[in-house]
């Protein structure tokens, strides 16, 4: 069977940057099952996989601007201490979850520097500007099973996932 949409994929696979540092994988590959077609795995990899069957290995490059898009200068930002009192006691280096007063929605973002007047932290995703060359073996794939679709697809059968209709 061929990977298409709904398919039900199991795959093997390890992710590296140009440099050759390992971001996933490695001497053990990392191992990841999904339903194609649901955003459940980076669209560019998806779209790499259609058409593959069990028990075939690839080596492909998924370029930055379809990964994790181009690093965002914006996205680097200062924050004084008197904005944000938690940037006193942040290490350069390390990275940090950051959440927005108003909507109490988490980022994570790195430290870049500290100053006497505050903190500036980076909000781009760690991956962002790379490129990622991956290794991947197809596993296994078969058609989705009905309730796997119906939890990926709750409107088409009329409820939300894991609750139950009223009768």
């Amino acid at each position: 069977m061929k990977i298409m949409k709904d398919s039900f994929v199991i795959i093997e696979y390890s992710v590296h940057l140009e440099d050759g540092s390992c971001v996933k994988g490695g001497d053990m590959p990392a191992s990841m099952n999904f339903v194609v077609g649901y955003d459940q795995v980076l669209p560019a990899l998806e779209r790499r996989l259609m058409g593959l069957e069990k028990g075939v290995e690839v080596q492909f490059v998924i370029p930055a601007r379809e990964a994790f898009g181009f690093h965002q200068p914006n996205e680097v930002r200062m924050k004084t201490y008197e904005e944000f009192p938690q940037g006193r006691g942040l290490e350069k280096g390390k990275w940090v979850m950051a959440t927005n007063p108003d909507t109490s929605a988490q980022y994570s973002c790195l430290v870049v520097d500290k100053t006497e007047e505050g903190v500036v932290l980076d909000f781009n995703h760690p991956l962002a500007g790379k490129d990622l060359h991956y290794s991947v073996k197809i596993v296994h794939v078969r058609p989705a099973l009905p309730e796997e679709l119906e939890y990926l697809r709750p409107c088409e059968h009329g409820q939300q996932p894991g609750m139950q209709q009223a009768n």
